[in-house]
């Protein structure tokens, strides 16, 4: 079974804001989530593996 986590939603936007060229506000914002839980950001999307000052490990899968 998974625990449930909480972020702190108010650093959210502006984590995602520096992120504006490298990626969309949908990517970003699950990028500050993840940052902002020190958890990798799983995802289907290869893209996101590259993007630059990305806080947290991408996971790729196929």
């Amino acid at each position: 079974m998974c625990a449930t986590r909480c972020a702190p939603l108010t650093a959210l936007p502006g984590r995602a804001w520096e992120l504006r060229d490298n990626c969309t506000p949908y990517d970003a914002s699950y990028i500050a989530l993840a940052g902002a839980l020190d958890v990798p950001l799983v995802t289907a999307d290869s893209k996101l593996k590259g993007v630059p000052r990305a806080r947290c490990v991408v996971e790729v899968i196929s």
